[in-house]
């Protein structure tokens, strides 16, 4: 600690020191130890509570006990780049990348992954989206024709686990999986599993301005299919299913001038 700082800043770093590490940093001199308590214990089960409520299914994995020292070490070691109270379980992420990245013993390998599925939940239902102007979007308008639109609230997402079939109870090995989460018109967040081919359709549509038979021409050609037919028809029957689910909000409309 620099002792250039006026002695108030000081003190205020001796204290969060001893709060964030109590078993390493000294208690403040004049502070009564059980005020200290008190604080230490409002600061950690805040932190704990946020993180807890973000992930149960990864806190139930690992076991209370492990998530506790995980939790301690989060508060213990990450600097946290918001003070914003809500974007915790965000800076648990980022924390938890450097701990996974150091090959903790008790971490499993697919903790990150299992986490970022549970935190995507959160972004989801809190993400701001904008208001799309109405008379720009045919909700019925041809998927085939023109350029289908996303609900502006949804993710893409890959991961080297089944995160979504994880509990304390199947612990997976590595696979391949695709997934979208998105929320739909009753502002319900809704998980739907993909596969291969469908994830790589959504991904040519979101990429460019492609209509939907363009987007699943490109795509035949990438999996070499020489009758381009199935694969539209294919496509076309994923694009309403996914209308049907609020996914795709419509179609865009090319307004003339």
């Amino acid at each position: 600690m620099s002792a250039d700082l006026p002695s108030f800043q000081r003190y205020q770093l001796a204290f969060t020191a001893h709060i964030r590490d109590p078993l390493h940093q000294p208690r403040p001199q004049g502070v009564p130890v059980k005020r200290m308590a008190v604080y230490k214990e409002i600061v950690f089960n805040n932190l704990f509570a946020s993180v807890s409520a973000c992930f149960p299914v990864a806190q139930k994995v690992i076991g209370k006990r492990a998530w506790l020292k995980l939790t301690q070490a989060f508060l213990r070691e990450h600097a946290a780049n918001t003070p914003i109270f809500r974007q915790i379980p965000e800076e648990f992420l980022s924390f938890l990348a450097t701990a996974t990245s150091n090959n903790q013993p008790l971490l499993p390998p697919y903790l990150l992954s299992l986490c970022h599925y549970e935190w995507i939940e959160l972004l989801i239902a809190s993400m701001a989206t904008p208001n799309l102007a109405s008379e720009k979007i045919n909700p019925t308008g041809n998927l085939l024709t023109e350029h289908p639109i996303f609900t502006p609230a949804m993710q893409l997402l890959h991961y080297d686990y089944a995160v979504h079939k994880i509990s304390s109870r199947n612990k997976p090995k590595q696979q391949s999986t695709q997934l979208l989460v998105y929320r739909n018109a009753e502002d319900h967040v809704k998980f739907l599993e993909l596969n291969p081919v469908t994830f790589r359709l959504l991904t040519l549509l979101q990429q460019n301005t492609n209509t939907g038979k363009q987007a699943l021409t490109l795509l035949a050609n990438e999996l070499g299919e020489t009758d381009s037919g199935k694969i539209i028809q294919f496509g076309l029957q994923i694009m309403e299913e996914l209308r049907s689910q609020d996914v795709i909000i419509g179609t865009f409309i090319t307004i003339s001038t």
